[in-house]
């Protein structure tokens, strides 16, 4: 490090010097790595071997002697020795992660800093009571002890400096019987000290990991959870640093955790803190958010992602909303998108269809878009408005259906693309619900995709999208890496973009196809051709072929697939007949048709499975179906037919490929069943309303 720069203090940034080329650069902090033979607790005897050894046990007797012993040992508690307190603590951090105890002894820093470490912690022991003298005093030996033991606010942070040193068993226990001083603490909520519940956080921060016993451990979560409830209330202007504390203290005791308690243990504490560091991490304005507090909650993102159970879900359930919007900051939108993500994952909708509330701008643009039509249209539009709002947020509907062109000023540039981020991140977030709506059923993405062809939102991010991917067919790192979780890095609109146009043409194949065929500008032609040949459908393949081998709704059907040969085969039995279908899907899908053979089917009239073909074609060529959406559709098809009902003459299927109904309206003529909405578009095709089969005019019942 060259020169370390204050004037964005107190976020610091760095000149360095790199060793091998001997350039200088400058950056933050969270980027800055330490050099491979820096200091570390567990390596002195590398630094004594080495000659380090007594050049650095030199530096530690000087601090001691000219810093701790004046200052940190004989702690004053006026307000005008605060900082010197600080400063002088932060001088043992130092010392510890630093330089390193070599010397043994009495009379050694080692000693001398055991000494004056076990002397503040006694103090802090025999003084914690729920007063305001005592409070107010051990606030100054609690921050101390903090910043000796690695916390590190102007120095760099330890988890280790605490190991061998004390053993802060006791001092927790103060701690948890002070918080669950219910008179106090309800004072405290009331008239809180700030400063004391942001020195505990600190301490809980670096004493956890030294904790053994594990109900004590467990008793920790419960502080924590007290604190949140009291710092993220207020509205202070250190709501950055109280919320940069509480992540910290959640963070070490979460990482602790893994080796003291089970991860597949619901813990109620976790999940109600994390939402509230949600809700505090979305309200911190620009000028509030550091890159501390981001490095702090993207960890506990990392962290709670991997768990078996789904810790974050609940957090962002409760505030999809903003965490949309928070995709639109540049700073934000890294942790919101993989909370978001963390909800498109969940199986559940985010509403009930009974109690959905669509807002004022749905409302008014559906209003736009059922003029002209007629009843049996209007009504399926609602349902598929309806669905739509139990699966997306309210915020990410208003965003695809008011999406326009952004200007391109070069003024404006900056802007724009932070804009096109956070419209493709919305629109990634969208997909990935999409799919999971899909998964719970088959026609949560038909209506769902519906919607999203009524905003006419997919065209425009296609094409936004790939004026700003990188479509090189010759890519060595995977498109996914973008969003990986162990990757946490600035998002790049060029890999996202990518992403964007691979999850687009996987999840909305139909769409994509129509948008090709009849809306792509030419000079994007090719080059999305070549892409999805190259790339996306060889990988949608395989994902696919990997979802249909995990399915367990197949029942006695075999489905066999290969990535090579393109095919996937499904083979029933079913009253001594065998049905069996194979897919064969082109090098260039979904851009070219899939073909559908039923011609080994043994026992069957020939009509019938032609029939059976034209059903999967039209799904998975019209309805942006899935392959293992097709053949299970195919199968209840089946299985009804079987049992002696008779398909719609209409679209030749028992259930409905869009609603999954069966056919409900009865000609009272021929007899003849249909589906409603198959006869309804076949009246508006056709001019007249005569029965499809007898051509007498319609006249029929429900059943």
């Amino acid at each position: 490090v060259m020169k370390i720069h204050t004037d964005d203090f107190p976020n610091l940034y760095f000149t360095i010097r790199e060793e091998k080329s001997n350039s200088e650069r400058q950056t933050i902090a969270s980027r800055l790595k330490r050099h491979p033979k820096s200091f570390n607790p567990q390596s002195t005897a590398s630094f004594v071997d080495g000659g380090e050894g007594s050049r650095r046990e030199h530096i530690g007797r000087l601090i001691t002697d000219n810093i701790l012993k004046p200052h940190l040992f004989r702690l004053q508690f006026d307000e005008e020795s605060t900082t010197i307190n600080e400063v002088s603590a932060e001088a043992v951090n130092i010392i510890l992660s630093q330089c390193g105890l070599i010397s043994v002894g009495i009379g050694s820093v080692r000693y001398e800093i055991f000494q004056g470490i076990t002397s503040m912690l006694v103090l802090l022991c025999d003084s914690l009571a729920p007063t305001d003298s005592s409070i107010e005093k051990c606030t100054m030996v609690i921050r101390c002890l903090s910043l000796a033991l690695g916390f590190g606010v102007y120095t760099t942070p330890s988890s280790m400096n605490i190991t061998g040193i004390i053993d802060p068993t006791d001092s927790i226990v103060k701690l948890v019987d002070l918080y669950r001083n219910s008179t106090w603490f309800e004072a405290q909520k009331r008239h809180p000290f700030e400063r004391f519940h942001q020195s505990v956080s600190m301490w809980l921060s670096v004493a956890v990991i030294a904790i053994k016993d594990g109900e004590i451990f467990r008793c920790i979560s419960g502080i924590i959870r007290s604190i949140s409830d009291i710092l993220l209330s207020i509205n202070s202007k250190e709501s950055g640093v109280n919320a940069y504390v509480v992540m910290k203290a959640m963070n070490s005791f979460q990482i602790a955790s893994n080796d003291c308690t089970d991860d597949s243990v619901d813990n109620h504490d976790e999940k109600q803190v994390l939402g509230e560091l949600t809700q505090c991490f979305i309200r911190l304005s620009q000028q509030e958010m550091s890159w501390k507090i981001v490095e702090e909650f993207s960890s506990l993102i990392v962290i709670n992602s991997k768990k078996p159970i789904k810790m974050l879900e609940p957090a962002a359930r409760s505030h999809a909303n903003d965490l949309t919007e928070c995709l639109y900051s540049p700073s934000k939108r890294w942790c919101s998108f993989h909370l978001l993500y963390s909800l498109a994952m969940s199986s559940k909708p985010l509403q009930e269809e009974e109690s959905v509330i669509i807002s004022d701008v749905i409302n008014q643009q559906q209003a736009e878009w059922k003029q002209g039509m007629d009843g049996e249209d209007a009504s399926e539009l609602e349902d598929d408005i309806i669905i739509s709002a139990s699966w997306l947020p309210e915020k990410a509907m208003c965003i695809l259906s008011q999406m326009k062109p952004k200007s391109s000023s070069i003024q404006n540039k900056l802007g724009e693309e932070n804009e096109i981020m956070g419209d493709l991140l919305t629109w990634l977030t969208c997909l990935s619900i999409l799919d999971t709506a899909g998964s719970v059923d088959m026609r949560n993405r038909t209506s769902i995709s519906s919607f999203i062809q009524k905003t006419k939102s997919l065209g425009f991010l296609l094409e936004t999208a790939m004026e700003h991917a990188d479509l090189d067919i010759d890519r060595k790192e995977s498109i996914f890496s973008c969003i990986d979780l162990d990757d946490k890095h600035d998002l790049s609109i060029q890999e996202v973009a990518t992403l964007a146009v691979f999850r687009t043409v996987e999840s909305l194949p139909t769409l994509v196809k129509t948008w090709f065929n009849d809306y792509c500008p030419r000079y994007m032609q090719n080059k999305l051709s070549t892409f999805v040949e190259n790339i996306v459908a060889p990988e949608t393949l395989h994902r696919e072929l990997t979802r249909i081998k995990k399915a367990t709704s197949f029942g006695e059907m075999t489905v066999n697939g290969s990535c090579v040969s393109r095919e996937i085969t499904a083979t029933y039995h079913q009253d001594e007949c065998q049905l069996s279908v194979m897919i064969r899907i082109p090098p260039s899908f979904p851009l070219k048709n899939v073909e559908v053979d039923c011609q080994k089917t043994l026992g069957i009239p020939e009509n019938r499975w032609r029939r059976w073909a034209l059903q999967i074609m039209l799904m998975l060529n019209n309805q942006d179906g899935s392959v293992l959406d097709a053949l299970l559709l195919w199968k209840q098809n089946v299985d009804k037919e079987f049992d002696g009902i008779e398909p719609c003459p209409v679209c030749y299927s028992v259930l409905c490929i869009k609603t999954h109904a069966m056919p409900n309206l009865q000609c009272r003529t021929c007899n003849n069943r249909f589906h409603s909405t198959c006869l309804h578009k076949w009246f508006t095709e056709s001019g007249k309303s005569n029965c499809v089969l007898c051509q007498q005019p319609w006249s029929g019942t429900k059943v």
